[in-house]
This record gives structure tokens, C-alpha cells and sequence, in this order.
């Protein structure tokens, strides 16, 4: 193993002389690899390694004795080691998140406060080629862009340095050879073989098939990690290059301004990377529902001729098609009317201007329903969705009813003063299908039970 990492090392100059290393140590097999390795390095290299251990709390005794041990190999060693424990369970309820998530967003704050307390300049983690081969492959099951594709990076910026992986070029079996070639003692955790976990269940059930087709698949998936990411090095910069030619950054990073057509004319791989250039810039921190389909829908937006049309994205941020001149803004006012031409994006949501919004939602299974909600298959719809005022001449087929109805007469029937008819916020599709009258009538849907479905929700403030 240690030829290969030398190697891997070198090639990418990873670690410079004379410098402080921070060293990620769990106590498992990979991270106690690479602090050995590392600190035969030392005084070859004049570094300066610190270990760093986290204990997440998670598995009761087993997380404390895994500190333990990382403190007393550290001790044998001659390595200075810093312990901190984090509360994973506080965090997922505070946040919202996965067990997964939460662990780890709490470790790399360890890192980063550890990093600045040492003035360290690198941390070093264990990732090794297989975690690459198993985050390629979960990624390539539910990411639709390259950028996101290209896998575990080998160094990246953290904390005014950086983070580097220098066992990325060496499989596990490598690394437990690695292990029993110096008799190194190293903890299990039990965790790892319970494949609810996402990465678990790759691990254990999709990877090896892939092995078995590719012997050879760690140096394929490492090879391709880097040339993804080379590739998109070049295309970040020229879609920075380009953009800032085409779109107006305020300094306050709170709105943007562009001329549709002028960003249409960039090469559609620098349009996507410049639409998310473009979130980056805004938001900072990208809100967690952000998907694709905003992205489809910002497109759809832009390719619009006629009038002013707007959309919704999370954290209060309207981006509005005003005759071919585009605006992205945080904290837009409501007007003095509901969103009627407004797109709803799915995800997402609008604000109307009595207080009320609507809501939508992707969903597996179908719920039931009442006044304030709708759901519909999505094969059923053209999207993207739209929420405007009624037009002289709308019909619509609704439940029940053989046939269409006006809505005119929807009105009438409801007894809505005509005072409130003008206004009244109708949802369509992309085709000018009217589905909901909302809170008055739903179109006429064929719930198939297959696929998803969108779920639309009136919110009002006494729910």
C-alpha cells in the first residue's frame, strides 16, 4: 500500500513539507491505516500530526470506547489527539435530518473548529477508492447533473485550507493487508452491516455485482472521479467568464438581473451551470428542496414571450420574466392580488395576497383529501403548473360531472360575491388544463396508483 499512496501523493502534491496535519480518526480500520502511515511520514516530511476523534453518541458505551482507544493509540504514538462529543440526536430534531446527515455535518463543524484552533493548514481523511466506488454509484442512481457525478473529490477548500483523501487510489483489501503486514489493532463498527443505511446497502449489495463485471472498477471510478472533475474546473470558469458578461451582480447579493434571450444564446452547458453560478451567488447555503425541477421550470420561465410571469423558490426568493428582462429576488412583496401568473414549481410553494399560500409536494402514495388539499397523478399533467385569475369562457371537467362546467357558473353554485371572483386563485397546467378551483372544485383525475403524485395544499393561517 504504501508504494500506491506515495504515489497518489506525489502526483497530486497533496501534502507539503513542514506543514501541520489534522488526521480524522474513528478507530476503524481505514483512519487508524492512514494515521500509521502518516506518521512514519513524519519526520521524513517535518510534519506536525494532530489526531482528531469524534464521538457521536450514537451506540451508546461503543462511541466512547472508540474515543478511547483512538486516545491511547495516539498516546503510544506520540501523537497529539483532541476528543470531542457531539449530540447527533439533538441535531437531527433541530434540523430536520437524517441520522447520516446530522453525524456528519456535526464532524466536519469538529474539524473545522479544530482546524483554526491548531492554525492547521490540511485535514486529512481516510476515504479509500471503494467509498469512491459506492458514492459514484449512489450518485449516478439519483443526481441528474455531471458536476454533482463526480464522486469524493481528492482535495478540496475547508477552513482556510484543505481537506485531502490520500488513500482514494487504494481499495479496503489494500488497506487491511496494510493493517496486517504492521499488526495494527484497529475497532468495528456494527453499524456497517446494517443495510438500511444507504451506503451500507451499495456497500453489500450493488458494488460487488459491479466487481465481478470490473475487477479492475476502483481504478476505473477514481480515473473517471478526476477526469469529471478536471472537466468541470474548465466549464465552472468559463461559465463564470461568460456570465458575468450577461448578468448584473448587485453587490448587496440580494437580486439579479439578466437579459433572457443573451443568457439563452450561452452553450446549454454553461446555461445549467449558470443557472446554479446564479443559486450559489444568492443563496450561499442552497436550501435542501431545491431539485431539478426548479431547474426546469427556471428555463421554462425564461423561454417566455409574452406579458410577466414569475415563480417561487424556496427562502422567499421570486424570479419574475418581465417582457424578456429577468429579475431574481429575496424577500419580494406581495402584491395587491394573488399570484395569478405565477408559476408553482414542484417543489414549492406561492404566496397569495390575503396571507393564504399553496403549497406543492411530491408524493408516493396518494392521501386523502379534503377542502385545502389535491392530489393527482403526475403523468396526469403537463407542468409546469400555473396560478392565475379566471379568463371570460373557462370551463373545466369536475368530479362527478359528466361533461365540463363553466366556471362562471362554479361561482355562482359556491355563491362567491362577484366581488371575489376575479381574484380567486385557479391552478392550471401547462396546457391551460384547469385541475382546481381552489377550495371549490377539482378536475377529474385518474388515480392510477402508480408513480408519483403532486399534492397541492391551500394554507391558510388557522392551519
Amino acid at each position: 500500500m504504501e508504494q500506491e499512496v506515495f504515489a497518489f501523493l506525489n502526483r497530486h502534491q497533496l501534502i507539503p513539507k513542514h506543514t501541520t496535519v489534522l488526521v480524522g480518526v474513528s478507530g476503524g480500520p481505514d483512519s487508524i491505516a492512514l494515521l500509521h502511515f502518516l506518521k512514519n511520514l513524519q519526520f521524513n516530511w517535518d510534519l506536525t500530526i494532530i489526531a482528531v476523534t469524534v464521538d457521536h453518541q450514537l451506540r451508546n458505551a461503543a462511541s466512547a470506547e472508540d474515543c478511547r482507544f483512538v486516545e491511547e493509540i495516539c498516546q503510544s504514538w506520540g501523537i497529539p489527539c483532541v476528543a470531542r462529543k457531539v449530540n447527533v440526536r439533538q441535531y437531527q430534531k433541530e434540523k430536520g435530518v437524517s441520522e447520516e446527515v446530522a453525524a456528519r455535518e456535526l464532524r466536519y463543524s469538529v474539524y473545522k473548529e479544530i482546524m483554526r484552533e491548531k492554525n492547521a493548514h490540511i485535514l486529512a481523511l481516510g476515504h479509500h477508492a471503494d467509498d469512491q466506488i459506492e458514492t459514484m454509484v449512489m450518485r449516478l442512481a439519483r443526481i441528474a447533473t455531471s458536476n454533482a457525478l463526480k464522486g469524493i473529490p481528492v482535495r478540496r477548500k475547508f477552513a482556510g485550507g484543505e481537506i485531502i483523501r490520500p488513500l482514494l487510489g487504494v481499495t479496503k483489501n489494500n488497506i487491511l493487508d496494510y493493517l496486517g503486514k504492521y499488526r495494527l489493532h484497529y475497532r468495528t463498527d456494527k453499524t456497517n452491516e446494517d443495510d438500511t443505511y444507504t451506503r451500507n446497502y451499495y456497500r453489500m449489495n450493488v458494488v460487488p455485482l459491479l466487481k465481478k463485471k470490473n475487477p479492475n472498477l476502483q481504478e476505473t471510478i477514481q480515473t473517471l472521479s478526476e477526469t469529471l472533475s478536471q472537466d468541470e474546473q474548465y466549464m465552472q470558469a468559463e461559465t463564470k467568464e461568460r456570465l458575468e458578461k450577461v448578468v448584473e451582480f448587485r453587490e448587496n447579493k440580494q437580486e439579479i438581473c439578466f437579459a433572457a434571450d443573451a443568457f439563452l444564446e450561452l452553450p446549454q452547458a454553461l446555461q445549467r451551470r449558470g443557472f446554479h453560478l446564479i443559486l450559489n451567488y444568492l443563496y450561499g447555503t442552497l436550501p435542501k428542496d431545491l431539485s431539478y425541477i426548479h431547474e426546469v421550470n427556471f428555463f421554462d420561465l425564461l423561454r417566455r414571450r409574452n406579458g410577466s410571469s414569475s415563480l417561487d423558490f424556496p427562502s422567499r426568493l421570486r424570479i419574475t420574466n418581465e417582457y424578456g428582462q429577468i429579475h431574481l429576488q429575496f424577500g419580494h412583496q406581495v402584491s395587491a392580488k394573488p399570484a395569478h401568473s405565477s408559476l408553482l414549481t414542484v417543489p414549492g410553494e406561492v404566496l397569495l395576497s390575503d396571507g393564504t399560500r399553496i403549497e406543492s409536494t411530491m408524493v408516493k402514495e396518494a392521501p386523502a383529501e379534503n377542502e385545502a388539499t389535491f392530489v393527482f397523478p403526475l403523468d396526469s399533467v403537463s407542468l409546469p403548473l400555473h396560478i392565475r385569475a379566471r379568463k371570460a369562457g373557462d370551463r373545466m371537467s369536475v368530479r362527478g360531472l359528466n361533461g365540463s362546467k363553466k366556471l362562471k357558473d362554479i361561482f355562482i353554485d359556491a355563491k362567491i360575491p362577484k366581488n371575489l371572483r376575479d381574484n380567486w386563485p385557479i391552478i392550471a397546467d401547462d396546457k391551460g388544463v384547469i385541475l382546481w378551483v381552489v377550495g371549490l372544485k377539482k378536475s377529474e383525475t385518474v388515480q392510477n396508483g402508480k408513480g408519483m403524485n403532486i399534492k397541492l395544499k391551500l394554507h391558510r393561517d388557522d392551519n
